[in-house]
């Protein structure tokens, strides 16, 4: 009836049939994407592409800063190690792992929560984008480093990718639906996570609590002795798993008929390996008081015995910390042992911070006699001269209620907790560093191109610069995570901190074969608190603390979204200068 009325109307009034034609036409162009003319175009707007490559190393920088300390805080918590080890271990686990084990290949787009379709018609719109958010992450993430919350750097990616498609395209521009793996998969993850990777972490803890750390003494380390190569077993095959499910990017799709049976096959060759040198180590070394350093277990049986003498220091039994505890006033130190591959002391600590049981006057005076150098350092990196493990005073009815196993039992741990955080580490830096270079190499891809395809390609130099960037963060800021997250949340100790780590691991293999994207962070804060729960006493957990970390990851993705949107926005829609107005030709032209 319309169309009869139409052609009725335009046969009577021929003279407007152009203007209807012309109509038309405009309303059909409206209604399809046009291409852009610099499309196909490469090497194009230089200032844009060293705006992104400096942009990228700031965010590279926020997750060395915020998640490479995640992943050794609590060994230095609980002095398995110190800081500068940690330190040392995190810059080469971390840089080896995004060189050699990093993906060459991104997505375009991270966690595909907005469709890269849309930006195909206006490549350089989309590499604009994409280096902002690299500038909206980076700085949410340092800015949280600096309060001592430790978030996930992707939910901070993903949020800053929401911000540009919503600056874009409107809600319709983001995929929010469970479904279809949206925004609200990761609100999801906000609380699947840390639940699971507590509640494993817990029951790996109580099962090592009550098979052997509540025992006597002598019992407890005897039995943790015979109990170390099932132990290598377990948590080497879970490392095993882990790199295969999730720390190297290659192998992720690898089927289930390949990764168990390697799995199982390292699982039982690190148990063997346990068994030879470890446990021989171990008994010479916990029962038979040796000093003998953890290195010499490979040539331990070369070694005749107190070659490298006793020690002769009693530790504190576990009566004795228990009784400390029992009053009003809470122990001064934490477990006492010494880092790993120290040799043995039994010293307190805890002492005045940073001056290593020195006297307040002679730290003055070593403060004053610094050269320019340690000076320098000490502002650049100032948590290498820090006790990051010390007990804080305020946090000390917190520490009295934690159970208190023989610190030399503890020993046995150790080395456990070592592997799996540097495993980590290395799994953290072939698979997250995407997050940061992931960004720039959308960038770099429509710079050298012109086109946007869905994946981007990573070029070996910006692994490297991104692995750089990463170690950097983590030596000037990673302090604050360290602190935060180790003997503030819950009293740490090597029994705990290895479980904490497993559980965290078999937690994120396990969802991440699944396909439900899980932060790495967020596991390893759950993990915290469920091992802590473990002591019987909810006080025995800093929920203020918690409180504000789960905070920082609610407002992460809104937080890097409003500030990426808002800082996108502005640059694309500001105005252009005149061409051949001499603007950033070096003269003006008037």
């Amino acid at each position: 009836m319309l169309l009869t009325m139409s052609t009725r109307f335009l046969s009577t009034n021929k003279s407007l049939l152009p203007y209807f034609c012309l109509a038309c036409t405009i309303a059909g162009t409206a209604a399809t994407m046009v291409d852009n003319p610099e499309v196909g175009i490469p090497w194009l707007y230089k200032g844009l592409i060293t705006w992104a490559f400096f942009w990228a190393f700031l965010d590279a920088y926020s997750i060395g800063a915020n998640d490479v300390a995640n992943a050794f805080a609590n060994s230095v918590a609980a002095r398995t190690i110190t800081y500068r080890q940690a330190c040392l271990l995190a810059c080469i686990f971390e840089l080896v792992g995004c060189v050699a084990l990093g993906s060459a290949v991104t997505d375009t787009i991270k966690s595909k929560i907005t469709q890269v379709n849309y930006f195909k018609n206006d490549p350089y719109v989309l590499a604009l984008g994409m280096s902002t958010v690299n500038i909206g992450s980076g700085l949410w993430v340092v800015m949280a480093t600096a309060l001592s919350m430790p978030v996930s750097t992707t939910h901070a990616v993903v949020g800053a990718v929401l911000g540009i498609g919503i600056a874009a395209w409107g809600t319709g521009g983001v995929i929010w639906s469970y479904e279809a793996k949206g925004f609200l998969q990761i609100v999801a993850s906000w609380f699947i996570s840390p639940v699971v990777s507590g509640a494993l972490s817990a029951i790996f803890y109580l099962v090592t609590k009550f098979v052997i750390l509540k025992n006597p003494d002598d019992v407890a380390a005897r039995r943790g002795i015979a109990l170390l190569p099932l132990y290598f077993f377990f948590v080497f095959g879970v490392i095993a798993g882990f790199m295969c499910m999730k720390g190297i990017p290659a192998l992720k799709s690898t089927p289930y008929k390949v990764t168990v049976p390697v799995t199982v096959a390292i699982g039982i060759f690190f148990g063997i390996l346990g068994y030879v040198f470890c446990v021989p180590w171990a008994r010479r070394f916990i029962i038979d008081n040796e000093n003998l350093p953890w290195y010499t277990m490979f040539w331990q049986f070369a070694i005749p015995k107190g070659a490298y003498g006793y020690v002769t220091d009693e530790a504190p039994t576990k009566g004795d910390m228990e009784s400390a505890v029992g009053g009003d006033v809470a122990i001064p130190q934490q477990y006492t042992g010494q880092a790993f591959g120290e040799p043995a002391e039994y010293a307190i600590s805890g002492s005045a911070f940073g001056d290593n049981g020195k006297g307040t006057e002679e730290s003055a005076g070593s403060e004053q006699s610094d050269n320019f150098l340690v000076k320098v350092l000490k502002v650049v990196s100032p948590g290498m001269f820090m006790d990051i493990a010390e007990l804080q005073e305020e946090d000390a009815d917190m520490h009295a209620r934690a159970f208190q196993a023989n610190p030399k039992t503890e020993e046995l741990f150790k080395i456990l907790q070592l592997s799996t955080c540097c495993f980590f580490s290395l799994a953290h830096g072939a698979n997250d560093l995407a997050n940061a270079v992931g960004p720039f190499a959308t960038v770099w891809m429509v710079y050298s191109t012109g086109m946007v395809n869905s994946k981007a390609d990573v070029p070996l130099w910006l692994l490297f610069y991104g692995g750089i960037a990463l170690d950097i963060g983590l030596l000037t800021m990673g302090h604050q995570i360290m602190s935060a997250l180790g003997n503030r949340l819950t009293l740490q100790s090597p029994s705990r901190g290895f479980n904490i780590e497993l559980g965290a691991m078999f937690c994120v293999m396990v969802f991440s074969r699944l396909g439900i994207p899980v932060s790495t962070t967020h596991c390893i804060s759950g993990a915290t608190t469920g091992v802590g729960l473990c002591n019987g006493d909810v006080k025995a957990v800093n929920w203020k603390l918690l409180g504000v970390i789960f905070g920082g990851w609610i407002i992460t993705c809104p937080a890097a979204g409003v500030v990426t949107g808002l800082i996108f926005w502005a640059v694309i829609s500001a105005p252009n200068p005149t061409p051949g107005n001499g603007f950033f030709e070096g003269h003006y032209h008037g």
